[in-house]
């Protein structure tokens, strides 16, 4: 079976419906094509690169909402749990208004089953740093895996945050992608989830 020539991909189709609606006229009169029938064949060649690049748009207008939602939520959520603060040390507030403005928190279960471990990487005196909570673990397992590998290996367990090892490279400067995941620990076993995926280029 040949390939087809029409591209899957819409990056690529798009491309080549530019390709095509440029061209197309210089071949007419060999392919017996009236200008009418150039202009038809044009039209459906814009209409494709049209519908592509509207999605697109739209695309990009939904990723820059979701940042958009994203920082209003962390900077004025932070303003306003700073003002819901301060009104529960006013005189008059008590439990019935905490509940009725619905500012009163759930405690918190540690449930090892679903514990996520949170890591946040950084670069620091030529080291790598990985800093984390362990709430009511005793610590976690590092591991990691240069970008565009599958497998993940063993690093380190790591007790006290933040946890700092200084990598050798395989090639003198030459910089080193490498990605990050850990899992909670207790009584030297591995529970919960495993982390995010954090990423740290070490060596530039």
């Amino acid at each position: 079976m040949k390939n087809p020539f029409f591209p899957r991909s819409k990056s690529v189709l798009a491309i080549w419906a530019t390709n095509y609606q440029e061209k197309i006229a210089i071949h007419a009169t060999a392919l017996g094509l009236t200008p009418a029938e150039v202009t038809a064949e044009i039209a459906l060649c814009q209409s494709i690169i049209d519908a592509i690049n509207a999605a697109n748009t739209q695309k990009n207008l939904y990723k820059a909402a979701l940042e958009t939602r994203d920082t209003t939520i962390n900077t004025q959520g932070g303003e306003l749990r700073f003002e819901i603060a301060r009104h529960k040390m006013a005189s008059g507030y008590n439990t019935t208004i905490g509940q009725d403005l619905g500012i009163i928190g759930a405690d918190s279960v540690f449930d090892p089953t679903t514990f996520k471990p949170v890591i946040r990487g950084e670069l620091s005196g030529g080291k790598v740093l990985i800093r984390f909570k362990k709430t009511n673990t005793d610590g976690i397992n590092i591991y990691r895996r240069q970008k565009g590998t599958s497998t993940f290996t063993f690093l380190s367990r790591a007790t006290k945050s933040p946890f700092e090892y200084q990598p050798v490279l395989s090639e003198p400067n030459k910089p080193e992608h490498w990605e990050y995941r850990a899992f909670g620990v207790i009584d030297d076993v591995e529970i919960g989830l495993a982390s995010d995926i954090i990423e740290i280029v070490y060596g530039e």
